[in-house]
């Protein structure tokens, strides 16, 4: 019999020992064992059925001391636990007793984690009793990953955001003992308003958590330990680089087994089990890890440069500034090579102290290496140093450079350093050769999108897409795709993204690292919302990269995983995992704070949370966006008082809202940006501060726009402030805002249908009607009042109301009634493909 997914029932484990029949839980370290052990102790209590507990104990050379003498009275079931640990004597004693049936047994055994024999005869014999048909064998499996996050809501992790839920998955390992305390500590510290992975990292290890996490390392070898060390020591190292330092199979064997995770790139990069390798290195001793290391230092070195890795380049780097001298002598070349690895590296995690002490030491007073000179500048302008410019290079004409400066320019565009970005530009316009195509500047094309001057924006990132490759025509293709979308271009947005989707998630783009790849699905799902839709891949996809940031750890796509995960719960309706994953985010990564793009994307997670009833968590995301960026550009203006308005009016704070949408309108006015000026006029006319004139301009704008578009806004806007009810209007300013999408519970059906007018039911009034419908394709009261963010109550007042004045017999009579004889209309087609971006 094998069990998995879950530990073995003691209920049935204690029915076949009080039967008579012994039985072998055989499994590795951390499965449960122990605790199936102790619950099958309490049925056999609860049956009155004795029992003597014995637990096998590692002993030393020599020891002549036996744990257990003798077989246990006639009638007493015995347990043993870590039966593979028993010395000598009472292993023979248990196994005669079983093999003649003296004694009913359960007995617990644990198997190695590598495909290897059982360490003693002993042991084999044991696992072999059910085999040989003298007791009933039971294999508990390791947990996988499904069955493990169902442990942790049967746990109760209602605190924990889903980044730690999965780094909870991913350390445990398959264990149940260690994601048990796991969660226990990680639970704890966030209802105290720590970090839990921090905490996790900080644990003691004289806590239970630490004595688990040296119990599951108990089942390796030292070789196993000394490659733990290792590829916890060089987060992300290419494989290649990893079979020059420790032997390939001792690597293939850890992976196979879970304790470290390879990612699909090209290169094949490692990460570590990061508590496992921390408790692995403690095992070890420092000796031993400093030899570990240094031997992995001195075989780059030695190499002169033949082979590179940036993750051994690193800890060169933190030694020299720290001053230890290096295992081998090294040129200056390579001593600048590492430092301005680490640089980067530092600058990439926000650690801007870190990369500013690195790049200093690699200019050693020096001025003329551009690439530190770009490190030192990045830091320290991002730090807000006023005098940093200064360290912005005149002049950037290498090719890798000049790829570094424009993600640089891109990050401080972002974060509202112009000035910086001006001077770094205009060093890439100088260090550019005369006879090339212009750089691809996202910056520009952003700078485009924050003037709301989007036909502009499409162009520019329709050029940049061609004249560039691989990282750069990605960016464009989602910038482009997204310029779309806010044109009403629904057609060619979604090729675009399709693009995307088949060029980076299916056959993969060189360059683009976990983080990068979080934020172009944060963009991609941001698009589709812009035109109404939503795509369940997309949140899949999330999902997907949000484990990998898991494995590899760092702050930046740590901070990355939590915003995509915050947006994506969000639009399916779980508020609480929203809010809690975008604290999350904004703890792990500082530098989103300052960020935008991010700021916009936080914007649409207020106005989802809000609409979800979090009006006070709502309202203190758009007040904290609104105050930091003040004096942002118009597009992040425009936001933050449209998104005040929404949660204004959700909050019944009519005036405020009609004031900020009056002033969202005028941020709109005259700016090519027909998707947010359709959101802001529907919201005027329904808050009563625009009347025909912007019923003409819906219209207007309408025309220009594809049929999907079209149908995302097919329902005329009315005045709703005065003589309705809050549900109404908390309606019709959902249907500017929320998608209709399979995947969020509120618009998880089809397309509303439209009910054509017939004699009878002119009788109702368009709400009467709509509900009729509704009823007509078979959806409940429960349904209709989801669909359309009315009560129940309110849904079964129109119910009633349309029955009396058509004299219908039932609500299916009334159903029948108005769309029986009628024609329900097919919601209007998209026409075909637009001309190709």
């Amino acid at each position: 019999m094998k069990t998995t997914g879950r530990a073995a029932d003691p209920e049935r484990i204690a029915r076949y020992l009080a039967d008579g029949t012994p039985v072998v839980l055989v499994g590795p370290v951390g499965v449960g064992k122990t605790v199936t052990m102790g619950r099958v102790a309490h049925a056999l209590a609860r049956r009155d059925v004795p029992t003597q507990m014995v637990r096998g104990v590692e002993l030393g050379r020599g020891a002549e001391s036996a744990v257990m003498e003798d077989l246990p009275a006639a009638g007493t079931t015995l347990l043993v636990d870590d039966a593979h640990a028993l010395d000598e004597r009472s292993a023979a004693t248990l196994l005669h007793g079983v093999y003649r049936r003296r004694v009913t047994a359960c007995i617990a055994v644990e198997t190695p984690i590598f495909s290897r024999p059982a360490s003693s005869a002993f042991t084999r014999s044991l696992m072999e009793l059910g085999s040989r048909g003298f007791a009933l064998r039971i294999d508990i499996e390791p947990l996988d990953e499904a069955k493990a996050s169902v442990f942790l809501q049967e746990f109760g992790t209602e605190a924990l955001d889903d980044v730690t839920k999965d780094a909870l998955v991913w350390m445990a390992n398959g264990s149940r003992a260690l994601l048990y305390e796991f969660a226990e500590v990680a639970d704890d510290a966030a209802r105290h308003g720590r970090d839990p992975l921090a905490a996790l990292r900080q644990a003691p290890v004289w806590t239970r958590l630490g004595e688990a996490v040296h119990k599951n390392l108990s089942a390796l070898e030292l070789e196993h330990l000394s490659t733990m060390v290792t590829l916890g020591r060089f987060p992300g190292l290419a494989s290649a680089h990893a079979a020059r330092i420790r032997p390939f199979h001792e690597i293939e064997e850890l992976r196979a087994h879970g304790y470290v995770f390879q990612d699909d790139s090209d290169i094949g990069a490692l990460w570590a089990n990061p508590l496992l390798a921390a408790d692995a290195a403690r095992v070890l001793g420092d000796a031993r890890v400093r030899s570990i290391v240094d031997t992995a230092v001195a075989r780059m070195l030695d190499a002169g440069g033949q082979w590179w890795s940036p993750p051994i380049a690193t800890v060169v780097a933190e030694s020299m500034l720290r001053g230890d001298p290096l295992p081998v002598p090294t040129s200056e070349p390579l001593r600048r090579r590492a430092l301005l690895d680490a640089a980067r590296q530092a600058n990439d995690q926000g650690h801007r102290a870190t990369a500013e002490a690195f790049a200093t030491t690699g200019l050693g007073g020096e001025s003329d290496d551009v690439a530190l000179r770009l490190e030192l500048a990045y830091a320290q302008v991002s730090a807000g140093d006023p005098q940093a410019q200064r360290h912005v290079p005149p002049v950037v004409s290498a090719e890798e450079d000049r790829h570094r400066a424009q993600q640089i320019a891109t990050a401080w565009e972002m974060r509202g350093f112009f000035s910086a970005t001006r001077d770094l530009r205009a060093a890439l316009l100088r260090g550019r050769a005369e006879d090339t195509e212009p750089d691809p500047s996202a910056a520009r094309v952003d700078t485009l999108g924050f003037a709301l001057q989007w036909p502009l924006a499409r162009d520019y990132a329709q050029q940049t897409a061609r004249t560039s490759c691989g990282y750069w025509r990605v960016w464009a293709w989602l910038r482009e795709a997204y310029a779309r979308a806010q044109l009403g271009d629904a057609g060619g947005a979604n090729r675009l993204l399709t693009r995307v989707e088949e060029f980076v998630y299916e056959s993969g783009v060189a360059g683009l690292n976990t983080a990068e790849r979080l934020w172009g699905l944060t963009i991609s799902l941001v698009t589709h919302l812009m035109l109404g839709t939503d795509v369940p891949l997309l949140h899949e996809r999330i999902a997907d990269e949000r484990r990998r940031a898991v494995r590899e750890g760092d702050d930046r796509a740590l901070g990355c995983a939590g915003l995509a995960a915050a947006l994506s719960a969000a639009v399916t309706g779980q508020s609480d995992a929203a809010l809690r994953n975008l604290e999350a985010a904004r703890t792990r990564f500082r530098p989103l704070g300052k960020d935008m793009s991010v700021a916009s994307v936080k914007l649409l997670i207020a106005q989802f949370v809000a609409v979800r009833g979090r009006i006070t968590e709502a309202r203190r995301i758009v007040d904290r966006v609104s105050g930091l960026w003040a004096d942002g550009p118009l597009s992040l203006r425009h936001d933050s008082v449209a998104a005040r308005a929404m949660v204004d009016a959700l909050d019944e704070r009519y005036d405020d809202a009609a004031r900020a949408v009056a002033f969202a309108l005028r941020l709109s006015a005259e700016r090519p940006a027909p998707m947010l000026r359709l959101r802001d006029l529907h919201r005027a006319v329904t808050l009563g501060v625009a009347g025909s004139d912007a019923q003409d301009e819906i219209r207007r704008l309408l025309s220009g726009t594809s049929a999907s578009i079209r149908q995302m806004w097919d329902h005329e806007p009315i005045p709703l402030v005065t003589g309705h009810d809050h549900a109404e209007l908390r309606a019709a300013l959902l249907r500017t805002f929320v998608p209709r999408s399979p995947s969020s519970p509120s618009t998880d059906a089809a397309p509303l249908p439209s009910v054509v007018e017939t004699a009878e039911s002119a009788a109702l009034t368009r709400r009467e009607r709509e509900i009729a419908g509704l009823i007509a394709v078979g959806m409940s009261n429960r349904d209709i009042a989801s669909r359309l963010f009315l009560s129940v109550r309110t849904v079964e007042s129109h119910v009633y109301q349309a029955r009396a004045k058509l004299g219908a017999e039932s609500r299916r009579d009334l159903g029948r009634r108005v769309a029986g004889d009628a024609v329900i209309a097919a919601p209007p087609t998209e026409p075909g493909p637009a001309p190709a971006p």
